[in-house]
């Protein structure tokens, strides 16, 4: 077959050599050129094109390797016979390649392609994303200097920096998490249970994996964090959904409707969404349950240290001693969420099997990265980087409370946060949150509706509102906005 027609419209390029390679390679595949048909020489087929004759030997070279074509000496250049017992699909689009197959997935894609529907986050960053700390005030020059001393830094040799480390983390980074935890968290743990991990959903997909057959139930609060949720269900787990008021997860509740948990997953130093704090007779009662029943407690401390109303609760896991609870922290709140660093510390006795599942789930996190956060936290920069956040994010969060009453002061309810970097926003009765959470889209605002985080009890419609990563004016245009897409949803509720 001549091969001409094939490079109709070649003109000219910068990547002459690839293109000449995948016109012959997707022409084999597709079927136009078939095992046997002879091919021009290099010498004709760059006449033919125009082109210089070495771009178009680097393409038959890398075809040959390849084994879509050979050479017969003294005859020329053929489509492999080697292709004769292959089929090949009959239509190739031009862009891609695609390989369709047959082959079944496992059940869990299924879940992977339903859970992850309820992380995916948008690239561009709107008001009022919850969860999002203030990047624009984060000390870049600080970090920057950071990374370049530890890089020329002899005594810890800094290229060495550039290879890897034990799967459980830099060792240096384990000790200083150790440390901060015991002083500021209440956290009663050695280096050794510190697993350093690739942002929190990693640390609780992992923990899932590992406290629970797939087919167990777990305790989930209800409202509850999607990520909580969704490693759960990627994880084969049934949820047993359980409400959630001003003292925290009910645990009489999940005692009487779901008595075969095998593990709870809670947030008591700052519930979310609700932003109540567990008392301390439900944490001891949870404590109870867990040991009773031969279960296990993850304990998701995602922004205690931001509070605004006395000191940070102490954790769950300093009650229980480290036996039963694993505690998950991480540092995309503390710090910024492209860090992707987080940790868990597990109770001793687990240690080596979470390790193991840390090098099958990608062994370890980057080492630099790890480094610096290290000579940040022991250099004394988190402490002040948090009390310095800590008074951006009240003023932020006061802001936004008065736009909202200013504005809104009859359309929406906002419940003052005690702790973190968003706050619950209740809406009238008659109100649809996820109606109006479209029409803020539509505005150029993220607000997720609070029907879309409960799993099994109904709330009065609310609105979630983040604050953290908003300049004032940014807060105020935003407001305004809201104010806006609310007074038409009540417009049209009284036609």
């Amino acid at each position: 077959m001549d091969p001409s027609p094939l490079f109709k419209g070649f003109g000219q390029s910068t990547r002459l050599q690839q293109r000449v390679y995948d016109r012959i390679a997707q022409a084999v595949l597709a079927g136009q050129l078939k095992p046997g048909d002879r091919l021009p020489s290099t010498r004709e087929l760059a006449r033919s094109l125009g082109i210089g004759r070495n771009t178009v030997t680097w393409a038959f070279e890398q075809l040959a390797a390849e084994g879509f074509i050979e050479t017969r000496h003294g005859s020329g250049t053929f489509v492999s016979s080697e292709l004769r017992n292959h089929t090949r699909p009959r239509k190739l689009s031009p862009a891609v390649r695609p390989v369709k197959t047959a082959a079944r997935l496992a059940r869990r894609a299924e879940r992977y392609a339903t859970v992850a529907q309820s992380l995916r986050v948008p690239q561009k960053l709107v008001p009022f994303r919850i969860n999002m700390p203030a990047i624009d005030a984060f000390p870049t020059v600080l970090w920057r200097r950071l990374i370049n001393g530890l890089l020329s830094d002899d005594a810890i040799g800094g290229h060495a920096l550039l290879g890897g480390v034990e799967p459980a983390g830099y060792a240096p980074l384990r000790q200083a998490i150790a440390r901060y935890l015991i002083i500021n968290r209440g956290v009663q743990c050695s280096a050794d249970q510190v697993i350093i991990v690739a942002g929190a959903q990693q640390g609780l997909d992992l923990a899932v994996r590992l406290l629970l057959d797939p087919g167990d139930t777990a305790w989930c609060e209800d409202p509850g964090f999607p990520g909580s949720i969704a490693a759960l269900r990627a994880g084969g787990a049934r949820i047993g959904a359980v409400p959630v008021d001003r003292d925290g997860i009910d645990i009489e509740f999940g005692k009487a409707r779901h008595p075969e948990a095998r593990l709870a997953v809670v947030c008591p130093s700052s519930q979310f969404p609700l932003g109540s704090t567990m008392s301390l007779s439900r944490r001891l009662a949870l404590i109870d349950w867990a040991r009773r029943r031969d279960a296990w407690i993850i304990e998701d401390d995602y922004d205690s240290e931001f509070r605004y109303r006395g000191r940070p609760v102490h954790s769950l896991q300093g009650l229980d001693g480290g036996s039963r609870v694993v505690y998950v922290g991480t540092f995309s709140k503390l710090l910024f969420p492209g860090l992707r660093l987080a940790y868990l510390v597990v109770p001793k006795s687990v240690v080596e099997p979470f390790v193991n599942a840390r090098i099958v789930a990608g062994r370890q996190s980057p080492t630099l990265e790890q480094a610096v956060v290290e000579r940040f936290m022991s250099e004394g920069h988190l402490g002040r980087h948090i009390a310095r956040m800590r008074r951006l994010y009240t003023k932020r969060r006061q802001l936004l409370l008065e736009a909202c009453r200013d504005r809104m002061k009859d359309l929406l309810h906002i419940q003052p946060s005690d702790a973190g970097l968003q706050t619950i926003a209740w809406l009238p009765n008659d109100f649809d949150d996820q109606a109006v959470s479209r029409d803020a889209a539509d505005a150029g605002l993220e607000i997720p509706p609070l029907s879309r985080l409960t799993i099994e009890h109904r709330l009065p419609p609310a609105l979630l509102l983040g604050f953290g990563h908003l300049t004032e004016t940014q807060i105020r245009s935003g407001a305004a906005r809201l104010a806006a897409i609310l007074k038409s949803h009540r417009h049209r509720g009284r036609r």
